[in-house]
């Protein structure tokens, strides 16, 4: 069973989201909350699996509640659900410490997908549009091995949602030649998939 804590200012959205999620018999809501406030309080005495978040609420918005919730030492993962689809809060998400990244015109079967992926420990970034984070202030971080300019735009590429085939004909290389880059950029950044190497990459500055 997997128990889940809802936070979304709107009531109608809230229990939308409890009728779907209620659909598999492996959901269990646990709490709902107006606010990042209320959530943060009503959550400190709750087992929970995952948090489902939305972003623009009143008295603590999603982004300052993960990020207080990460500073309380909660490292419960965060699903972002959402009606934004806004680059700059996508980065802000990531930054804050998210562990996914939806919005609210997905499907029922991909809601479910990502809550058991995403209660399971992947990482889930699904925007509508590519997370460019260009207009993001770089910052910078020591990797054991530095990441090239070639697996810097092979990120940029895989956040935009490329497949390595259609990343390969971007940058005019062979498909094989790109798994190779791809499993050198895991290894350096640790990462157990692509989609868990772009947001660290995000989260880094590196892209």
């Amino acid at each position: 069973m997997i128990n889940i804590a809802i936070i979304d200012d709107q009531p109608i959205v809230r229990q939308g989201i409890v009728e779907l999620i209620h659909i598999n018999d492996n959901f269990n809501v646990v709490l709902q909350a107006s606010n990042g406030e209320e959530g943060l309080n009503k959550i400190a005495d709750q087992a929970i699996d995952i948090i489902i978040t939305d972003i623009q609420m009143p008295v603590l918005n999603g982004i300052a509640f993960l990020t207080q919730l990460r500073a309380s030492g909660n490292n419960t993962p965060v699903l972002v659900l959402t009606t934004f689809d806004d680059n700059e809060l996508l980065v802000e998400a990531i930054k804050a410490g998210c562990n996914g990244f939806l919005l609210k015109d997905i499907t029922l079967e991909k809601l479910n997908n990502a809550i058991q992926a995403v209660a399971s420990g992947s990482y889930l970034i699904e925007p509508q549009t590519s997370p460019s984070v260009e207009d993001v202030n770089k910052q910078s971080i020591t990797l054991t091995e530095s990441i090239t300019d070639t697996e810097k735009q092979i990120l940029r590429l895989a956040a935009a949602g490329f497949n390595n085939k259609e990343i390969a004909s971007c940058i005019h290389l062979a498909d094989g030649t790109i798994k190779n880059y791809v499993s050198k950029i895991l290894e350096k950044t640790h990462s157990r998939d692509r989609t868990q190497a772009v947001v660290k990459a995000i989260q880094w500055g590196i892209i």
